[in-house]
């Protein structure tokens, strides 16, 4: 098996590099006062196309056929089978976005059900491969920089 942890580390290295992009790019939240980056319309940005692009790549199959959960703070996962998603502010917000909380947050690679730590690699590639075809996408706003 690849080591988990080299994948998960290149996949938040370019994480933090979009951010930082976005952030200068202009996408910020508007509801914060600290300069925090706002997937929301990043993803809006992207549009219908990139969804599109990414599903007829095939590079997204289980984050988007099985997106991961998310964990509430009275520590059970939600929702118990959440639905394939449907639109690019889903994949990157509750895919890409969730996949890098849920690593950084420490809820990656912890155990659990057998093949979990498979499953938490291949959606770690997976949100990896969307996070670079969002940042090299035609038209992307953050090209510009």
């Amino acid at each position: 098996m690849t080591n988990p942890y080299q994948v998960a580390d290149a996949f938040i290295r370019d994480f933090r590099a979009a951010e930082y992009a976005m952030k200068r790019s202009g996408f910020l939240r508007q509801d914060r006062e600290g300069a925090e980056p706002n997937w929301d319309t990043f993803a809006q940005s992207l549009g219908k196309p990139f969804f599109d692009h990414v599903v007829a790549l095939g590079i997204a199959k289980t984050l988007i056929g099985h997106p991961p959960r998310r964990l509430l703070a009275d520590m059970s996962w939600s929702p118990p089978n959440p639905l394939p998603l449907t639109n690019v502010a889903q994949l990157v917000v509750n895919g890409v976005c969730r996949v890098r909380n849920s690593y950084v947050h420490g809820e990656k690679f912890t155990g659990g059900p057998e093949g979990q730590w498979d499953r938490d690699v291949t959606l770690i590639k997976e949100a990896h491969a969307v996070l670079a075809e969002a940042t090299s996408f035609p038209g992307n706003p953050l090209q510009a920089r």
